[in-house]
C-alpha cells in the first residue's frame, strides 16, 4: 500500500485464500497509529475486533491482573483483519494475485523474473524490485542468525462454556502459555515449549496432540471450562527468534517475519512487522529514486533489523529470568542464558543530578557523525550524536533532532540555564525531559573540580 502511494506499480502475490485463520491475533496499542499512517485505520473497526481491557498474568509466584482501561490493545480475527488490509491495497491500485505462489525468481542482471503458480495456471511477472514479506517460512530465506533458544508453538482452537473472557499469559514448569478469547467466541490456546523436548523418542507412543494436552494440563488456561471441545487439530509452528543477515540488497528486501522473527513473549510481532514494512517502503523508494543514497538506505535497513533483534533479545532474556527464579526447569534456564540478564546490575550507576546553579561542561567524549534516518519519503543522512553512554549514534530524541540542539548549547553552562536554553531551542511540554536526558546520558557533566551542591528538589 505504501509503495503504491509513493507512485510505484505494485504486484502482490498472496499464497493463501482469505479469510483464513492466522496466529498473531493480539495487537499492541502501537499498531493503531501505524495503520493510520497509511490510511488503514478502518482495519480495526467493525466486526472481528475485541478491545482488551485487562490481562491475567501468572509469571512469578501468584497471578495478577494487568488493567488496560483504555482498551487500545485489541484481539482481532486475523482473517478479517488481513482481508481489510488486502482490500486497502487494492483500493490504492495494487494488483493482487491470489492465491499465487512464487516458485522461482531468477535475476537477469536488470530485472527479476518471478515464476508464479496461481488459480489461473502458471505465469510470470517481470519487476525491478522484490520485497519478501512471506514470513518465517520464506521459501527464499538467506542466512539467518538465531537470537533465542529453539522454541515451538503448539496451538489449537476451542469452544465451550465458561471459557476465559480475557487474554492470559502464564509461566508453567516446562513451557509458557498464551490464551486468547477471539471475537467469534472461540478460544486459542498456545503452548510455547522446547523444540528438542517435543521430538518423539524411540518407543514413545505419544502423539503431538497428546504432548500438547499434557502440557496444557500443567496450566490454568482451561481450568473450570465445562464441555470444552477442540475445534481444530493441534498445529506446530516454529517460534524461535532470529533475524536475517541478508535482509536487503540494491534490488530486494525482506520485511516482517521474513527479516526479523521476534520471540512471541514480546507480543509485538505484528507491530514490528508493520514498522519494518513502512520503513522498508521508504528504503525501496530511496534505492530506486535516489541511487546516490544507496549505501545509506542499505545500512539503515540492516541496522534497523539487527538492532531491533538485539534489543528484543535482551528484553525477553530478562523476562525469562524473572520466571526462572521460581522454576528451575531447563526450559527457563536455557532461555535466560540466551542474553545477559544480569548485565543491568553491572551497568554504570546513574549520574548525580546537579543543583540548579551548578556549572556543567560539554563532555569530551561527545562526537558528531552522519547517520541514515527516515525522512518523509526517503532515507536521509542526518547529523547524529555519539557518546560512550549511548548505545549508538542518536539523531532524534522525543521527536527533536539532537545534533543541532547540542550544537546550539554553550560548552559551559549552569544547570538551570541548560533547562531554559533547551526549552527555547525545543519548545514544548517535554523540554524538561530533554534537558534531563542530556544530563542522565552525561553529554553535559559537572565541571571538574567544582564543588558538588545538593540537588534542588
Amino acid at each position: 500500500t505504501r509503495l503504491a502511494q509513493l507512485g510505484f506499480s505494485v504486484v502482490l502475490a498472496e499464497a493463501a485464500r482469505f479469510p483464513r485463520r492466522h496466529l498473531g491475533e493480539s495487537l499492541t496499542p502501537g499498531v493503531r497509529p501505524l495503520l493510520a499512517s497509511f490510511g488503514a485505520a478502518s482495519a480495526l473497526e467493525g466486526p472481528g475486533v475485541l478491545p482488551v481491557r485487562r490481562l491475567r498474568v501468572h509469571w512469578e509466584t501468584a497471578p495478577r491482573w494487568r488493567e488496560e482501561p483504555e482498551g487500545h490493545g485489541v484481539v482481532v480475527d486475523r482473517g478479517l483483519f488481513d482481508l481489510r488490509l488486502l482490500q486497502q491495497a487494492r483500493r490504492q491500485g495494487v494488483r493482487v494475485l491470489q492465491p499465487a505462489r512464487v516458485r522461482s525468481r531468477p535475476w537477469n542482471g536488470r530485472d527479476w523474473i518471478l515464476t508464479l503458480d496461481s488459480g489461473r495456471g502458471p505465469g510470470a511477472v517481470r519487476c525491478r524490485f522484490v520485497a519478501d514479506a512471506s514470513g518465517r517460512r520464506s521459501p527464499f530465506s538467506g542466512p539467518r542468525r538465531r537470537m533465542g533458544h529453539p522454541t515451538v508453538a503448539l496451538h489449537a482452537y476451542w469452544r465451550g462454556t465458561s471459557l476465559p473472557d480475557e487474554p492470559c499469559m502464564e509461566a508453567g514448569p516446562r513451557a509458557w502459555y498464551w490464551g486468547v478469547p477471539l471475537p467469534d467466541g472461540t478460544y486459542n490456546t498456545l503452548v510455547f515449549a522446547d523444540r528438542d523436548g517435543l521430538r518423539p523418542r524411540s518407543g514413545d507412543p505419544a502423539t503431538l496432540s497428546a504432548r500438547f494436552e499434557a502440557l496444557l494440563e500443567e496450566s490454568s488456561l482451561l481450568k473450570g471450562c465445562r464441555d470444552r471441545r477442540r475445534l481444530t487439530r493441534v498445529a506446530a509452528v516454529d517460534a524461535t527468534a532470529w533475524h536475517s543477515e541478508d535482509c536487503v540488497s540494491p534490488a530486494s528486501i525482506r520485511v516482517g517475519d521474513a527479516a526479523l522473527a521476534l520471540d512471541p513473549l514480546s507480543s509485538s510481532g505484528v507491530q514490528k512487522a508493520l514498522q519494518s514494512a513502512l520503513s522498508g517502503a521508504l528504503v525501496i523508494n530511496t534505492l530506486l529514486r535516489r541511487p546516490e543514497l544507496q549505501s545509506a538506505a542499505l545500512a539503515f535497513h540492516r541496522h534497523a533489523v539487527a538492532s531491533a533483534s538485539e534489543r528484543h533479545r535482551r528484553w525477553t532474556s530478562s523476562h525469562y529470568a524473572e520466571a526462572a527464579r521460581w522454576r528451575p526447569d531447563p526450559f527457563w534456564t536455557a532461555r535466560t542464558a540466551d542474553g545477559p540478564a544480569s548485565e543491568s546490575s553491572a551497568a554504570a550507576p546513574p549520574p548525580r543530578l546537579p543543583s540548579r546553579q551548578e556549572c556543567l561542561v560539554r563532555s569530551a567524549g561527545l562526537e558528531w557523525v552522519e547517520l541514515p534516518c527516515l525522512g518523509d519519503q526517503f532515507v536521509e543522512l542526518r547529523s547524529a550524536v555519539r557518546h560512550p553512554r549511548l548505545d549508538g549514534p542518536v539523531a532524534f530524541v522525543g521527536g527533536w533532532e539532537l545534533a543541532p540542539l547540542v550544537r546550539g548549547l554553550p560548552e559551559v553552562i549552569r544547570a538551570q540555564e541548560l533547562v531554559d536554553r533547551v526549552a527555547a531551542l525545543a519548545p514544548g511540554p517535554r523540554s524538561g525531559e530533554l534537558a534531563h536526558w542530556l544530563v542522565v546520558h552525561q553529554l553535559w557533566v559537572p565541571e571538574p573540580g567544582a564543588g558538588a551542591s545538593p540537588p534542588s528538589p
